[in-house]
């Protein structure tokens, strides 16, 4: 089926715009560095926030756990999980539309987790705000395309066309 491309489209199929040929040393080695980077984040993330998820469980269910033990900030596996899909994004075939709503995503979830750092009101507002924008930002594009693609595909159901 020949269907026209769309903008920032996170469905579309990425072979597309793979590339063709044979692909350098370098761009091999930083294409392994970048995986391996996105997969312990991956982990390290995934870990994370499941250690601090049980540690306020523990601690809910009248728990004390051990001095040394600092609380960590949920900050850690979001920072973690936005670079990892940063890293991620750029190392797989995609259109310049996916890597732009992937990049949306990964700023999205490292500046959620770099304001939790933060003491000054004022910058964790305008950090939220931006988090926010960029979250409705991403969605409203993928929205935006989903409604497109289901007013395209609705005569042809209509018809007895379709599947």
């Amino acid at each position: 089926m020949n269907e026209p491309p769309a903008p920032f489209d996170e469905f579309a199929h990425p072979d597309r715009d793979a590339p063709t040929g044979r692909q350098g040393f370098l761009h091999s080695w930083a294409r392994a560095s970048l995986q391996a980077i996105s997969f312990a984040g991956l982990w390290l993330a995934l870990l994370t926030a499941i250690f601090i998820v049980a540690l306020h469980a523990f601690r809910a269910a009248g728990g004390s756990p051990p001095g040394f033990l600092w609380t960590p900030k949920s900050a850690i596996p979001l920072i973690v999980i936005g670079l990892s899909y940063l890293s991620l994004i750029f190392t797989v075939p995609r259109t310049w539309g996916q890597r732009f709503l992937g990049v949306l995503v990964s700023v999205a979830f490292i500046f959620w987790g770099a304001e939790q750092f933060m003491n000054d009101v004022r910058w964790i507002s305008l950090i939220d705000d931006i988090v926010v924008f960029l979250f409705v930002l991403d969605l409203s594009i993928v929205i935006r395309k989903n409604l497109a693609e289901s007013s395209v595909k609705r005569p042809v159901h209509k018809a007895g066309l379709g599947q």
